[in-house]
């Protein structure tokens, strides 16, 4: 059961509350459902995201299908996820209904429970097994001077922009 008109009343009330957090925010209101929904845990690593103070609904959800190939569920409450920023990056692009421990996964018109619980157990196993087999935290420590340079040839460009 997914309790649609429970998730919606929840978060309606906390956008009309006082909090700062919620008042007013209704572009994150399917984001704040499957948050709740949810119980502000990542689905994939189950980190807890209200912890952080940092947190923000808006940049801690995923769409479980990707938005490019299945467009048409792009603002359905039922294929958004909290998803920690690490397991969102590693995801990425990922289609959970394709591959599987239990084979493709058929996408009707709706997304039920049952069929959430499968992709999320699939995105689940690709996450894992990307971090064993690429050293996710190593590709940082790569990446960082890489950034570095271009933040400082980009500085240098602002300082002595290149003749008219």
């Amino acid at each position: 059961m997914s309790c649609e008109k429970e998730l919606e009343q929840l978060a309606t009330s906390l956008i009309k509350s006082d909090s700062r957090w919620f008042k007013g925010n209704k572009h994150y209101f399917k984001a704040l459902q499957a948050f709740i929904r949810h119980e502000g845990l990542c689905v994939y690593c189950e980190k807890e995201l209200w912890s952080e103070f940092d947190l923000c609904i808006r940049s801690c959800g995923d769409h479980l299908l990707p938005r490019s190939t299945y467009p048409l569920h792009t603002e359905d409450v039922d294929n958004l996820v909290p998803s920690c920023a690490e397991c969102n990056a590693i995801k990425g692009n990922y289609d959970p209904s394709e591959k599987g421990n239990d084979g493709q996964i058929v996408i009707t018109a709706s997304i039920t429970e049952e069929i959430r619980e499968r992709l999320i157990s699939n995105a689940h196993d690709y996450i894992e097994r990307w971090r064993i087999s690429c050293d996710w935290r190593n590709e940082f420590k790569t990446a960082k001077p890489l950034f570095d340079e271009a933040v400082a040839l980009y500085r240098k460009y602002k300082e002595s922009p290149p003749p008219a």
